[in-house]
């Protein structure tokens, strides 16, 4: 019964994989038919606002369709040819650097700590760089104005541990283990209701294809703790 569970669970990611595909090229021509239909309007068109939203809709469903795509292609594991040994302090000192101006607008604290020394890890740097972006991301969007998110690397029992941790709203103990599902979207509505639901399915993707370890849990202070273990001998 589980195996055949498991088969009709990977046939409807094939089903949803392939209507992504196939919906991105019909999706791609319509915006860019409203784009000459808007481009060809004069200012002041009373068509004009109307073509803008649909621009707007356009933009934001062939972004869900990357997105799912992405996470597909993460899931298949068609990265590893890039694995090198990556700096994981260097990686956060771009990380926090990126993100700062970000979270000085929104008037919050964005916390670099780093120990040394740090255990070797091993992968692909640019997507290392997109998972913990996305969990970065996250944590500045659901932290309040004047609140405080904390990027920091440790060592953990001889592997290097990546944490995010925010005192936003936190995430509930029962979403805590389906938060890295395609399109699941949180019980909790306190936090901003943007968003496709697939942002933390590609850090579980990006994390399954190194055989990395995620983990939700609770901030001291009830916000939100994202983790990413990178096992050093993982891939061995």
């Amino acid at each position: 019964m589980l195996e055949r569970i498991e088969q009709l669970m990977t046939e409807v990611k094939g089903v949803c994989d392939s209507i992504a595909h196939d919906l991105r090229t019909p999706l791609t021509r319509l915006r860019a038919h409203l784009y000459r239909n808007r481009v060809e309007l004069g200012e002041n068109d009373p068509h004009t606002d109307q073509i803008d939203k649909a621009l707007v809709e356009a933009d934001l469903l062939m972004a869900r369709f990357t997105a799912l795509l992405r996470v597909s292609e993460l899931e298949s594991h068609q990265r590893r040819s890039a694995f090198v040994e990556v700096d994981v302090a260097e990686l956060l000192r771009e990380l926090h650097q990126f993100y700062l101006p970000l979270a000085e607008e929104k008037q919050q604290v964005l916390q670099l700590e780093i120990a040394a020394p740090l255990p070797p890890v091993s992968g692909d740097r640019e997507l290392l760089f997109e998972a913990l972006e996305n969990l970065l991301s996250n944590a500045l969007r659901f932290t309040p104005e004047h609140g405080r998110v904390l990027l920091r690397a440790v060592e953990d029992a001889g592997a290097t541990r990546i944490d995010v941790i925010d005192d936003g709203p936190g995430i509930a103990p029962q979403d805590r283990a389906r938060v890295y599902q395609r399109f699941f979207r949180g019980t909790d509505e306190t936090g901003p209701g943007d968003g496709f639901g697939l942002g933390l399915s590609i850090v579980a993707a990006i994390a399954g294809l190194h055989a990395f370890r995620v983990r939700t849990g609770e901030a001291p202070d009830g916000g939100a703790w994202l983790s990413i273990r990178c096992i050093a001998d993982a891939l061995v």
